[in-house]
C-alpha cells in the first residue's frame, strides 16, 4: 500500500504549476485523503473474501489480484446468480477510475518538467511524456517481462526516489537548520527506517526469505544512521 502513495516526485512540478504553493499542498493533501478512503473501501469489501479463499470456496481463488477475488466472491455470497454485490462493484469501479485519472496528471507534470527543467522543446517533450510511454506499453503489455518490469521499477526507482531521496536531501540541510535552531534527528531516523524497509521489501522479493530481509533491514539501518551519529 505504501508504494501506491509514491507521488512525492510530482510535488515540485505541481508546485511550480500552481498559482500558490498552498494550493499545491492542499491538492496533494486531498489526494492522500481520497486515496486513503478508496483503499479503506477496497480493504473492507475484500476482507471477507480472505476466509472464503482459505477454505477454497471461491472458484479461481488462486488469483492473487484482490480486485479479481472480490468479483469472484459473488460465487459465494452473491446469491443464486453468483454476482458480486453493487457495493463491491461500486468500490472496484471507483478505485479503478481513480487510478486511471492519475495517468494524465503524470503526463502533464512530466512534460512540464522536461520543458522547464531539462530545457527540452515543447513538441519533443510532448512526444516523450505523452506518446512514447503509451507506445511502449502497447508493444510490451502482453510480454512476459512486462509485469516484472513494472514491479521492479516500482521497487527500485519509485521507492527510493519518493521516500528516501527527499528525506536524504532534508538531512543534508541539517547545517542550515542548525543555524535556525532546528534539529534534524527525527528526519534522520525516519530516513533510515524507510530506506531499510524498502531494501527489506526488495530482499524478500528476491530471496523469499524473511530472515535475509531482516538482516538487510538491520544493516541498512546501521549504515544509514552511522554518519549522523558521528556528526
Amino acid at each position: 500500500i505504501m508504494f501506491n502513495f509514491a507521488f512525492v516526485v510530482t510535488a515540485p512540478p505541481l508546485v511550480s504549476l500552481a498559482k500558490k504553493e498552498s494550493i499545491a499542498y492542499k491538492a496533494l493533501g486531498m489526494a492522500c485523503v481520497a486515496m486513503g478512503v478508496l483503499y479503506t473501501m477496497v480493504g473492507c469489501v475484500g476482507a471477507p473474501v480472505a476466509n472464503a479463499v482459505r477454505n477454497g470456496l471461491i472458484e479461481g481463488g488462486d488469483d492473487t489480484n484482490l480486485l479479481s477475488l472480490i468479483l469472484l466472491s459473488g460465487n459465494v455470497e452473491g446469491g443464486a446468480d453468483g454476482r458480486p454485490s453493487m457495493i463491491d462493484l461500486f468500490c472496484i469501479g471507483t478505485f479503478g477510475l481513480s487510478t486511471v485519472a492519475s495517468v494524465p496528471v503524470y503526463c502533464l507534470l512530466a512534460k512540464d518538467t522536461l520543458v522547464n527543467d531539462a530545457g527540452v522543446a515543447r513538441m519533443p517533450a510532448f512526444l516523450l511524456s505523452n506518446v512514447l510511454p503509451w507506445l511502449l506499453v502497447a508493444l510490451t503489455y502482453n510480454a512476459a517481462f512486462f509485469e516484472a518490469f513494472v514491479n521492479w521499477s516500482g521497487l527500485l526507482i519509485l521507492g527510493y526516489s519518493n521516500f528516501s531521496l527527499p528525506l536524504l536531501l532534508d538531512v543534508k540541510l541539517k547545517k542550515v537548520r542548525s543555524l535556525l535552531g532546528e534539529e534534524g534527528s527525527i528526519t534522520s531516523v525516519v530516513f533510515s527506517f524507510l530506506t531499510a524497509s524498502i531494501s527489506a521489501v526488495i530482499a524478500i522479493s528476491i530471496t523469499n526469505s524473511l530472515a535475509i530481509a531482516g538482516l538487510l533491514f538491520g544493516a541498512v539501518m546501521i549504515a544509514s544512521m552511522w554518519p549522523s551519529q558521528r556528526n
